[in-house]
């Protein structure tokens, strides 16, 4: 892995872990909460692909899972965050609208069918908790279309942004 590949991972990891930070809205029924990272995950993801959608999605989120005092949840969120960036690169990055509306939904649906199962076996919280968590962990991850408009409004302005998560070639003239 090259510099440029570690800090754009390492300033996406801090850009997912604000979005999860900045804007929480608590769930009583499982101690857990709902954010906006999806925005930024679907973005990265989208814009520089797998391996830095699925790092930065999982890693960021699960930093702000502890940072705002829910660590109990970061293992959990590590796994569906990262999974959503993984899907969400595999099947969007350097792909046309279809790709990204595909890759935006599975890596979506992933996202919540880890949690779902994750809170409903693992937590203890059954089927019943996990469920109080499913309507707002599918507007959640219904915002991620937002992350896609962002990517093609970045794109539109700066196209060289897909390039950037690419290796550095030199070609001699």
């Amino acid at each position: 892995m090259n510099a440029r590949r570690v800090s754009l991972s390492a300033v996406s990891i801090a850009l997912v872990t604000i979005m999860v930070y900045a804007i929480r809205v608590p769930v009583p029924a499982t101690g857990g909460f709902w954010h906006t990272g999806v925005i930024a995950e679907t973005f990265l993801a989208t814009a520089f692909g797998p391996a830095i959608g699925a790092v930065a999605s999982g890693v960021g989120a699960a930093i702000a899972d502890l940072i705002a005092g829910y660590g109990q949840f970061a293992p959990l969120t590590l796994i569906a965050h990262g999974s959503t960036g993984l899907l969400v690169g595999l099947l969007a990055w350097r792909k046309g609208w279809p790709g990204m509306i595909l890759g935006w939904v599975i890596g979506g649906l992933a996202q919540v069918a880890v949690y779902f199962v994750g809170e409903a076996t693992v937590y203890g919280m059954g089927v019943a908790g996990a469920t109080a968590e499913l309507f707002g962990n599918l507007v959640q991850v219904g915002l991620g279309f937002l992350g896609l408009i962002l990517f093609r409004i970045v794109r539109q302005a700066y196209p060289q942004i897909e390039q950037l998560a690419s290796a550095v070639s030199f070609e001699e003239v």
